[in-house]
Formats: structure tokens, C-alpha cells, sequence
């Protein structure tokens, strides 16, 4: 009975019985992250009202915060709701194995955006560095230092708990990686509270590019490629918590059963892979420049 039982799992009707329907939610999402830029651009000023006089000279600013806002908001609304439909779509599938490859495919596919993503940062660095007389920290500042080391062996360590972490749901031992994860968020959360705390130190001598007291443009072209790129790091830091966070509340509620871990492993390679970066961005910013 049972040697029938899997033999009509791996030899259904239809072979693509994995393959879920269509869904709405990614184009609302990848709408509302469209969005996004535009706000920003036009918060900062650099959409001036008196290139667009039809709307008058206040309306436009105001326009360009309720983008940020809206289209912010519906990122993240929309995301939820696409996670909560491949969630629940996951458990009619009748094919696990291939189901769970082609989930790991969609993550590298993902994780391969965000290198190229990243890589424009880098690209735009290196460039700045070799053509750019200058490009760096002012002269006598000091840059780096013991925050940016305790941060760095901490997003390192929260990479370790989470592998282990991992190994431990696959080992069936659910305890121990509750905690584990627990602790990777922790770990994460720290390493936000030292960016920050940098950010803030530096914020208050001025280093800034637009309004501070940098006068060297190469400096303030060093400036922004740093806010830049640790800011988008951050970001990207934030996006893991929340993943984790998910991770660990669904192992609350006992979700992952038998072979379906996908959105464990998505976590663990989203988060392994923001560690990697990080290490390449404190090469770039801390050492070379």
C-alpha cells in the first residue's frame, strides 16, 4: 500500500501539478516598489516645482511624499500577501521534491538581482576611486574604527547561528532552533544599532554630502557612495529580520513539516548572502578607499 502510495505521487497525471497558478500579487508589489524612487527623488529636490508649473509650485512635494509613503506601504502589504498565498499554496502540491527545487531556483534567480543590484554600487565606487582625484574621507578623519569591527563580528556570528539554526530544524531538534534564530535576529538587531550609531556620529561632524561640512567634492562624492551602499546593506539587513522573524513565528506554530523547509532555506541563503556582502562593502569602504 504504501509502495502505491508513492508511486502515484511520483508518477501523476500531470507532471506540473507543482507549478502554482498565476498570482496578482507580484505585479502589485513590483507597481508600488515603482513607486518608491520617484518620492525620493522628489523629497530631496531634485524634481524642482518650477519645471512642472502646470501643478503649481507645492503640490509636487506633496505628491512626492505621499508616493514614498503609499508606495512603501503597499510594498509591503502586497509582499505579505504574496508570501501568504505561496504559503498556503505549498501544502496541495503533489509533487514536494520538485515544488521545493524550483523554489530554490526562484531564490537564486532572486539572490542573483540582488548581486547585480549591488554590483552597480560597487561599479560605481571603484570608478569613482580610480578617476576621481581625492575620493575618500577627508584628511584627519577619523573613519571606521572599533563600531564598524564589534558590527562586523556580530552580522558574521549572527551567520553562524543561522546555519546551525537551520541544521537544527533538520535534525527535528524545533527547540534549539527557535532559539538559534532568536538569537541571529538579536545579533541582526545589533549590528542596525551600530550602523546607526556610525551613521549618527558621523551625521554629527558633518559628514553628509549635501548640507554638511564637506567643501571637497571628491569627499562628498565619497560621501554619498558610502550612505549609499551601507544604506542599502541595511535595507537589505531589515528585509532579513523580517524573514527570520517570520521563520521563527511559523515554527511557533508548527508550519514546517517533513520536506517543505523552503522558507527556512530562503532565509538562511538571504541571510548568508547579506553577510557576504557586507564583508565586500567593508573591504570597499573601510580598507580600499
Amino acid at each position: 500500500m504504501s509502495e502505491q502510495l508513492t508511486t502515484d505521487v511520483e508518477h501523476h497525471e500531470d507532471p506540473m501539478s507543482h507549478v502554482p497558478p498565476g498570482s496578482i500579487w507580484p505585479l502589485l508589489a513590483t507597481a508600488s516598489l515603482t513607486i518608491v524612487p520617484f518620492g525620493v527623488v522628489s523629497v530631496l529636490g531634485a524634481f524642482n516645482a518650477t519645471h512642472w508649473a502646470i501643478v503649481g509650485p507645492f503640490v509636487f512635494p506633496a505628491v512626492g511624499k505621499a508616493a514614498l509613503i503609499l508606495g512603501g506601504l503597499g510594498f509591503v502589504f502586497f509582499l505579505m500577501c504574496w508570501c501568504n498565498q505561496i504559503i498556503r499554496e505549498k501544502t496541495i502540491s503533489h509533487d514536494v521534491v520538485a515544488q521545493q527545487k524550483d523554489l530554490q531556483l526562484f531564490i537564486l534567480l532572486f539572490l542573483c538581482g540582488e548581486l547585480m543590484a549591488f554590483g552597480a554600487v560597487f561599479g560605481y565606487f571603484y570608478h569613482q576611486r580610480l578617476y576621481v582625484e581625492g575620493f575618500g574621507p577627508a584628511e584627519g578623519m577619523e573613519f571606521g574604527g572599533p563600531t564598524v569591527a564589534y558590527a562586523t563580528f556580530i552580522l558574521l556570528f549572527s551567520s553562524v547561528t543561522c546555519e546551525f539554526a537551520h541544521h537544527a530544524l533538520q535534525s527535528y531538534k524545533v527547540g534549539l532552533a527557535k532559539a538559534l534564530f532568536s538569537a541571529t535576529i538579536l545579533l541582526g538587531i545589533a549590528f542596525l544599532g551600530f550602523q546607526g550609531y556610525e551613521w549618527g556620529i558621523l551625521i554629527q561632524h558633518g559628514f553628509i554630502p549635501v548640507g554638511g561640512s564637506l567643501t571637497d567634492s571628491a569627499v562628498a562624492s565619497f560621501a554619498s557612495c558610502f550612505y549609499v551602499g551601507t544604506g542599502f546593506h541595511g535595507l537589505h539587513v531589515a528585509i532579513g529580520l523580517v524573514m527570520l522573524f517570520m521563520v521563527l513565528m511559523r515554527l511557533e506554530f508548527g508550519h514546517f513539516r517533513g520536506r517543505r523547509h523552503f522558507a527556512v532555506l530562503a532565509a538562511s541563503w538571504y541571510w548568508h548572502f547579506v553577510d557576504i556582502v557586507w564583508v565586500l562593502l567593508f573591504i570597499t569602504v573601510y580598507v580600499v578607499r
